[in-house]
């Protein structure tokens, strides 16, 4: 009896002992199967990171090559709109054409004042505006503007309107009593033209402008149509 009590104690000392080791074992493997997951949702977090800098990489190198492509189109396009007037630029023009303007302001209309365009919203329209005054102190008659720019025009576009709306006035108020500038924007072009009546109302016949045959500028009734003036 007692040998059959002591061969229990020792099987309940060997079972407490491989349930020991097992749950040890258990133990470690369970720490080592959390590590290696830890581990590879790491090693995931940071790919993912890799990949979401990659694609802003790309992202921002598109971006740039877009832009360079922009920029080198717009160069040709000058380029090209410069070889089509013989290299002639037009914002030079449209700053010479400026500088007379303010040059007329100071001389006919406000002698010795200040910049009568510096600052101005629209300089076109402001020089427009001077040409009217200029007629008026010249021969001192009825000069209206009827003016419509609801679109920034090209600088190119912008000589032409105000050199045409110059020799159309010129002509026309020397022979009328009033006189009415008129430019619209028709599309992509501008309308410059002249409505005159002289001391009994009877319309004034404007004289056409003495100009080559253009792909900027075409006659039309009573001035002038300036092709692609408006800028898009």
């Amino acid at each position: 009896m007692i040998v059959v009590v002591i061969v229990l104690a020792v099987v309940a000392v060997l079972a407490i002992v491989l349930i020991v080791v097992g749950r040890s074992r258990l133990v470690r493997s369970l720490g080592t199967v959390t590590a290696e997951r830890d581990a590879a949702t790491a090693r995931a977090t940071e790919a993912e990171a890799a990949r979401d800098e990659a694609r802003i990489a790309v992202d921002a190198a598109t971006t740039r090559a877009t832009e360079a492509e922009v920029r080198a189109t717009e160069a040709e396009v000058r380029a090209t709109e410069a070889a089509d007037r013989n290299g002639v630029d037009p914002q030079v023009l449209w700053a010479l054409e400026q500088a007379r303007s303010e040059r007329t302001w100071r001389q006919s209309v406000a002698v010795s004042e200040g910049s009568f365009l510096d600052g101005a919203d629209d300089p076109l329209l402001a020089a427009l505006h001077v040409e009217l005054d200029a007629a008026r102190e010249d021969v001192g008659a009825i000069v209206e503007l009827d003016a419509e720019l609801p679109a920034p025009l090209t600088p190119a576009g912008s000589v032409l309107v105000l050199r045409a709306a110059q020799e159309l006035l010129a002509g026309a108020v020397k022979a009328a009593e009033e006189t009415t500038l008129r430019v619209h924007v028709d599309g992509d072009d501008v309308l410059v033209t002249i409505e005159a009546t002289d001391e009994a109302g009877a319309p004034v016949a404007i004289e056409a402008l003495a100009i080559p045959e253009s792909a900027d500028v075409a006659p039309a009734e009573g001035g002038v149509r300036i092709r692609r003036a408006v800028a898009r």
